[in-house]
């Protein structure tokens, strides 16, 4: 039944229709995700309503191949302007513009390209041999386990910053307390609203992220004046962007570990791609022998991110399908499109429509292909914008910014927040601090504080006491003592060496 099914979605990809709204959702997710603020959650909300006039074989591709690909086109302006096209692509940034800066924009975008696109294309065949065994792997997962797995990320933000891990931790602090504002989900009580009917919802991600990052880099361009690049390395066009895609081999184990990461993230609902981009960057520099140069410019610490974040929409397109459960924003517009055409996903998805299911599978290898090599030859013409002069580059890129902080829920109290952001980002710019770290904590704060709350409802203060949580705790408690005992042994060793 399996290979019958695997035959048919194959036999589906001669369908020129399929080919051309796939593409179409390539196109425009590469394009929406490069865009800050926008993004592919809002392209896909928009064709959205469209799907009632087409074909589920060719509205159903359209979305996925939106969602795949969104990533890849987020991490060029986190590279080259130092502004996350998508959330995601805030841990992108901490080396890949540095790496700009040294004039290898080049290079970072070849190794973003190629890690994202082999993280989006290898967990595919993850997903298609697991299918039998995602029921009970996801539902052995509870609210218990979640809290322990986003510590995980939390526990990272003392490792993002090359300079003290004290303004790391003070700077994710900010970010929780942050995430703090508005109405408590389980309670209903607000908290640090001071009355304004504006804040009783939160602080959007989109102003906060665009003005921590956006307009302080470009004030800063404009005091410092010249270009983002500051060598004055001439580009070399393709031979840069291939040696970025060589490092993808040189540090396969990097790629590797990520890619894992990005992919298990993404089979657990609720999560989402943030998330797995910062757990995948802090293990990368754990586990480097150089960790000292993360946050300055080092490739590892553009393919961990990337790896992540591609590798996540397998697992969560699995868990989508198989489920009925959304495993991101992304998968549940995904969701609504299927009861839309009148499908039901769930065990039933993955029987009478297995042959669509493992269609729409094979459309996140096929887009993944297509982004990169769309992508590929025009990255050394995009690795220029390093070299524009800043007073032709800041007006643009300013203007880009805040029509797309309203253009986020089309509130002009989102452009003043971002504004009033931008004076914070620009002081944490000054001073050291990390804000990186910030947008990790403001993130996973609202997450962590959720399941907290159900885990204790559920289980009392003891909910902790499961296999799968006390798994992670202990791997929380190794990613700590491994740097100090590894420099422990290396020092002992160095002694008796003397």
């Amino acid at each position: 039944m399996i290979l019958e099914a695997f035959a048919q979605a194959l036999q589906n990809f001669t369908d020129l229709g399929l080919l051309v709204f796939m593409a179409g959702g390539v196109i425009t997710g590469l394009v929406f995700g490069i865009i800050p603020g926008i993004g592919g959650l809002l392209a896909m909300a928009l064709f959205l309503p469209f799907i009632f006039v087409m074909r589920p074989e060719n509205a159903l591709p359209f979305l996925v191949a939106v969602s795949a690909v969104c990533y890849t086109g987020g991490a060029i302006t986190a590279i080259l302007l130092n502004i996350p096209g998508q959330e995601p692509s805030a841990a992108t940034l901490i080396d890949g513009y540095p790496m700009t800066q040294k004039g290898e924009a080049g290079r970072a975008l070849g190794a973003a390209l190629t890690s994202s696109g082999l993280g989006g294309v290898v967990t595919v065949f993850l997903a298609l041999a697991m299918i039998p065994l995602i029921l009970p792997m996801v539902m052995a997962i509870l609210s218990a386990d979640l809290v322990f797995i986003i510590l995980l990320g939390i526990a990272f933000m003392g490792v993002l910053t090359t300079g003290s891990q004290i303004k790391g931790l003070v700077s994710g602090g900010l970010g929780l307390m942050i995430s703090l504002i508005g109405f408590q989900a389980i309670t209903g009580e607000p908290r640090f609203a001071f009355g304004s009917v504006y804040l009783y919802v939160g602080i959007g991600l989109v102003p906060l992220i665009l003005g921590i990052f956006a307009i302080p880099e470009m004030i800063a361009l404009a005091v410092e004046g010249g270009t983002i690049a500051k060598t004055g390395v001439v580009i070399k066009g393709m031979h840069d962007v291939l040696e970025g895609a060589k490092d993808v081999f040189r540090y396969w184990t990097v790629w590797l570990r990520s890619t894992i990461i990005g992919y298990i993230i993404g089979i657990v609902p609720g999560i989402g791609a943030t998330a797995a981009t910062f757990i995948a960057y802090g293990q990368a520099k754990q586990m480097s022998k150089h960790p000292e140069k993360f946050g300055t410019g080092t490739v590892e610490g553009v393919i961990a991110p990337e790896s992540a974040n591609n590798a996540k929409e397998a697992g969560s397109l699995l868990t989508t399908l198989a489920l009925g459960i959304p495993g991101s924003a992304a998968m549940a517009i995904l969701l609504g499109a299927f009861l839309m055409l009148g499908l039901i996903p769930g065990p039933e998805m993955m029987t009478k429509h297995l042959d669509l299911s493992l269609t729409l599978l094979l459309v996140i290898i096929v887009a993944n292909i297509l982004a990169v090599a769309i992508c590929f030859p025009a990255a050394p013409h995009l690795a220029r914008i390093a070299s524009i002069p800043g007073r032709i580059l800041i007006p643009l890129v300013l203007v880009i910014a805040l029509v797309g902080v309203y253009a986020y829920r089309e509130l002009f109290n989102d452009v003043i927040v971002a504004l009033v952001f931008s004076v914070l980002g620009l002081a944490m710019r000054r001073f050291g601090f990390n804000r990186p770290a910030l947008v990790l904590g403001y993130v996973l704060g609202g997450l962590f504080e959720h399941y907290l709350f159900i885990a204790l409802a559920v289980s009392g203060p003891l909910f902790f006491v499961r296999p799968i949580s006390l798994t992670v705790i202990v791997i929380i408690i190794t990613l700590f003592t491994f740097g100090p005992i590894k420099n422990l042994f290396q020092r002992r060793r160095g002694v008796k060496r003397a």
